[in-house]
């Protein structure tokens, strides 16, 4: 991975390179991003400069054979962490850590370095539930950046989405952040640094990505589908500028999204007064994992949001899908814009309460209970 091919941060990327030219790179470094900005390929890319024998120009050389093995991420020195749990062929019992899933982690990434945590999941066949990073995680870390380097240069650990640590995990990383190995570097790449102990965050230089620029992300779209570069800005501009949104978006555009059917029967039960359908839809959200929940709820801020500019009556900059579009317009003129404004933080709670992991069933019953009473 060279920086080359993430799309942006160009501020950063040269941060980066001068870091490491001046040998003054800080052992533990948190990389913090929107999903979809590219922190985990800058991760990697940054790893690879710092690796490579033959750089130039601000940018590994790509070529010789330590870029190679870190471009198919089989570098004996790179590790890496993620969120896993058990799977059909992963026991509980074996204690699921990051290296059972290490030929599922190279295979993803290596098609898509920009995945998101469901797209993870989803991978390995993990999502109706959440991953974590568990204490045995923490141990593994521990074990691996205790030995000398394979290949006697730096050792590199990268932690994706450090959030899902628990405490205990949590706790052994600080001691390895207190008293790091020499010549041992551990990124951390988060999309949510709120939900990292503070005093991990307090051992770490801090890294923010930015949103790519419109017209740099329009770029990579056109070369990944089969779209002008008018319709690739429009995309480029409405994600926010995460590469990931702007796919989920094209992806989503000429299709009706999975969960529209339970918002809809949500929305039908509250403006008939039919509790029958408010039980229907709890009752089959619930089933979902925290990860699609977490999703619907999303997809749920997405749709309010969307109704209320069409309700204003600007419905062209709500950005709303083509295959949605007849469902916002419908809603629009049924739903009070009072209504909108208290789902939102209906909404957000649900959000909360997922991440707190209270019982789905209680978290949805209550969301069908208040969209109910406020319509």
């Amino acid at each position: 991975m060279q920086f080359a091919e993430i799309v942006g941060q160009k501020k950063i990327k040269r941060q980066l390179a001068a870091m490491a030219d001046e040998g003054r790179v800080s052992h533990a470094i948190l990389f913090c991003e929107e999903p979809g900005y590219g922190a985990l390929p800058l991760a990697i890319a940054f790893a690879q400069y710092m690796s490579c024998p033959s750089k130039e120009g601000g940018d590994s050389c790509g070529t010789c054979p330590t870029c190679n093995k870190f471009r198919k991420l089989i570098h004996p020195d790179l590790h890496f962490a993620m969120p896993v749990s058990s799977t059909k062929t992963i026991t509980a019992d074996k204690k699921p850590v990051s290296d059972l899933f290490a030929s599922e982690w190279r295979e993803i990434i290596g098609e898509n370095c920009y995945l998101t945590e469901q797209e993870w999941y989803e991978f390995i066949g993990i999502e109706n539930k959440s991953g974590i990073i568990g204490v045995n995680e923490a141990a593994l870390i521990s074990r691996k950046l205790s030995l000398r380097s394979f290949e006697g240069g730096n050792k590199f650990m990268i932690i994706w989405l450090p959030e899902r640590m628990n405490q205990e995990a949590a706790n052994k990383l600080l001691k390895l952040l207190e008293e790091p190995p020499p010549e041992t570097f551990i990124f951390l790449v988060s999309e949510a640094p709120e939900r990292v102990i503070s005093t991990i965050v307090s051992r770490c230089q801090i890294f923010k990505l930015t949103p790519a620029e419109t017209e740099e992300l329009a770029a990579e779209l056109t070369e990944e589908y089969d779209i002008t570069p008018d319709e690739a800005r429009f995309w480029a501009g409405i994600s926010g500028g995460s590469l990931s949104r702007s796919r989920a978006l094209i992806s989503e555009s000429g299709k009706e999204s999975e969960f529209y059917q339970p918002l809809a029967v949500l929305l039908e039960g509250c403006a008939t007064k039919d509790l029958k359908k408010i039980v229907q839809f709890w009752e089959e959200i619930s089933t979902l994992g925290r990860e699609k929940q977490r999703t619907f709820c999303e997809y749920a801020l997405e749709f309010l949001r969307r109704t209320l500019i069409t309700q204003a009556g600007t419905p062209e900059v709500s950005n709303t899908p083509p295959a949605q579009r007849e469902f916002i317009k419908y809603w629009a003129g049924r739903l009070k814009p009072a209504f909108l404004v208290k789902g939102y933080d209906v909404l957000n709670k649900a959000l909360a309460d997922i991440d707190r992991n209270v019982n789905s069933k209680y978290i949805f019953a209550d969301l069908g209970n208040r969209f109910f009473l406020s319509l």
